[in-house]
């Protein structure tokens, strides 16, 4: 499929996953906020954005990471949490934090503190929406 904005057709899935009314849907981007994926579009749509709850931004390496951080902030985006291979170690996700004060988990080693992080942020969206 070659689509220049996929905004249109993220909100159309969104629309067609609230119809069963879930108590959250989660959104994988894949790895194309670079390249041809027109992942942007997504993250340039105020409609998409007012609705984000949370950015979680998975890298595999310490660049990746740098470079996820810096290109969404030049969109206004801020990551909420760092996770991926980089913080498949410790190490890494110590690092990701002293470096860049983002914080850091990894789904394998502690599935638990990667929910904690978030959820704060899905119920403060929660509360802000009024639901």
């Amino acid at each position: 499929m070659d689509v220049g904005d996929l905004s249109p057709v993220a909100k159309t899935i969104i629309s067609r996953l609230n119809e069963s009314s879930p108590d959250l849907i989660v959104i994988e981007l894949g790895d194309g906020i670079l390249g041809g994926y027109s992942v942007e579009s997504i993250f340039d749509d105020f409609e998409l954005r007012e609705q984000t709850a949370a950015i979680i931004f998975c890298a595999s390496d310490y660049v990746g990471a740098w470079g996820g951080i810096e290109l969404l902030r030049k969109r206004g985006l801020e990551i909420d949490v760092i996770s991926g291979s980089v913080t498949d170690s410790q190490m890494g996700a110590d690092y990701i934090e002293n470096e860049f004060g983002i914080p850091a988990a990894n789904a394998k080693r502690n599935g638990a503190l990667l929910f904690e992080l978030i959820k704060s942020k899905v119920e403060a969206a929660r509360v802000a929406a009024g639901v």
